[in-house]
């Protein structure tokens, strides 16, 4: 029978199941940014977005780079605020939900900051 795990000499059973994991960390800017001059992240500062799985606080990771298509989370500008909303197709037409009633169609005067490509819920 081979010898699994020592103690000074003596045979102790299996080795640890971490055994080789100690310093192994994670790195989230790996796991989570694709094009690092391009992403950056947003603090979510409103429960708007709920319904759709995105709660207040979350952490956004966000791509400028990415073109948004629908069903993708985007970061928005409208009159000097920023939002997060889903991009939809409503009829045809590329608009912009909360997931409850707030359907809004794409105005001039609103920008599309960039893709979010993650979300980092805090849960305390």
């Amino acid at each position: 029978m081979a010898n699994l795990g020592t103690a000074g000499g003596k045979s102790t059973g299996f080795a640890s199941p971490a055994q080789g994991y100690e310093d192994t960390t994670i790195d989230l800017n790996a796991l989570l940014v694709k094009r690092p001059a391009a992403t950056f992240y947003f603090r979510l500062e409103s429960g708007d977005m709920g319904e759709l799985g995105l709660q207040n606080g979350a952490l956004l990771v966000v791509d400028r780079s990415k073109n948004p298509v629908p069903n993708d989370f985007v970061l928005i500008a409208h009159d000097g605020r920023f939002f997060c909303r889903l991009l939809a197709l409503h009829g045809g037409v590329k608009v912009f939900t909360d997931g409850k009633s707030d359907i809004v169609p794409i105005a001039d005067d609103t920008a599309v900051i960039g893709v979010v490509t993650a979300a980092i819920q805090v849960f305390s």
